[in-house]
């Protein structure tokens, strides 16, 4: 598919669309006590990461890579180049060497420091992607900056959760009651700037095919912008409200979305699934059998579920779903199936965005 896109009118509003079945998969509002509630303990999870002494620090975020499955090696600090963990991640599809940078920062990471560390990776022959780890968050500069490029940005919200998704709960132990925070003298630490985690949506199927997953943001039935086609070849919205994460995990495929961060006038997100027509062109949908959704909407809610339909030969792409944002300002999923046989292309054209080839 090209990159040159341009938009265009949509005229025809899907009916089905309109007629599909609602079920749960809702993302709640952060304007309630109980959210404000763990707002607080998150405040209180990344002072206690301030609080440590920076190699521990270090030696945590390496204790995480090892859970994660990699083998890892802490670099020398007086000839680390700006990296603090380098570790090789064996898998045969997605692995490499990674160059992984922590920074326990109390404001928004500056943009020179991920251009420097994408610098750095540019110039080590042997690594093959970068991380940047920080206790606090990145600002919209900095995601559109890594977007097409080997380097992926987890903030403070993000890294808490990875920690306790692997086990690390022992590390926020004083964090669980204001006694304990107080006791620790966390309270005399300046303020902390705190990313809303963002929900991950994780798409599962049986099979051996190999499908992309897509996302569009949009303004009803059209696409907000091209850079809001968040697909193989553009990997992030501008804002960094919804990214595509590669090699999360067990799932096939992962999308991070924050919700919160998405444009006030935005009120409509659509999934994709595609079949990777550009490599192989015979490929079709009949291989997606089984798939799931599975929406992770952070570490103190209940994953959801939804299971939906086999793939069908005749399509080349599939449009899995949408959330729409209410009234209220919570997003709720609609399991809206479309099959498109032209494929990506047919299906962001449905949505406003007209399709140049090279």
């Amino acid at each position: 598919m090209s990159r040159s896109r341009k938009l265009h009118r949509l005229s025809n509003p899907d009916a089905d669309e309109r007629r599909a079945q609602r079920v749960l998969f809702r993302h709640l509002r952060d304007d309630t006590n109980a959210n404000r509630g763990r707002m607080a303990r998150r405040v209180r999870e990344l002072q206690l990461l301030m609080a440590m002494d920076p190699v521990d620090f270090e030696q945590l975020v390496a204790r995480l890579m090892e859970a994660m499955g990699l083998k890892v090696e802490l670099t020398a600090r007086s000839r680390d180049g700006g990296v603090d963990v380098r570790g090789i991640d064996t898998d045969p599809f997605r692995g490499g060497n990674v160059i992984v940078q922590v920074k326990r920062h109390r404001d928004t990471v500056p943009p020179s420091a991920v251009r420097d560390l994408y610098g750095t990776l540019r110039h080590d022959e042997a690594a093959t992607k970068a991380v940047l780890v920080t206790t606090s968050k990145f600002g919209p500069s900095s995601h559109q900056f890594v977007t097409g490029k080997a380097v992926t940005l987890i903030n403070g919200s993000e890294l808490v959760g990875l920690l306790k998704h692997h086990g690390f709960h022992e590390v926020f132990a004083a964090a669980q009651e204001d006694a304990s925070a107080e006791a620790a003298g966390l309270d005399g630490l300046p303020a902390i700037e705190v990313a809303a985690e963002p929900a991950r949506l994780l798409l599962h199927w049986t099979g051996e095919q190999e499908y992309d997953i897509a996302a569009l943001v949009c303004r009803g039935n059209v696409a907000v912008s091209d850079d809001h086609l968040v697909f193989y070849n553009n990997g992030s919205t501008p804002d960094g409200s919804v990214r595509l994460v590669t090699g999360y995990e067990d799932a096939n495929a992962c999308l991070m979305v924050d919700f919160d961060a998405l444009p006030a006038d935005v009120d409509r997100l659509v999934v994709i699934a595609a079949a990777d027509t550009e490599n192989h062109p015979d490929a079709t949908m009949a291989g997606f059998a089984g798939p799931a959704l599975i929406l992770e909407a952070g570490p103190d809610q209940d994953a959801a579920v939804m299971h939906l339909a086999d793939g069908a030969e005749t399509n080349t792409a599939m449009r899995l779903g949408r959330f729409d944002r209410d009234s209220g300002g919570d997003w709720e999923f609609t399991p809206a199936l479309a099959g498109y046989p032209g494929g990506l292309r047919q299906a962001v054209v449905a949505y406003g965005l007209e399709v140049e080839d090279a």
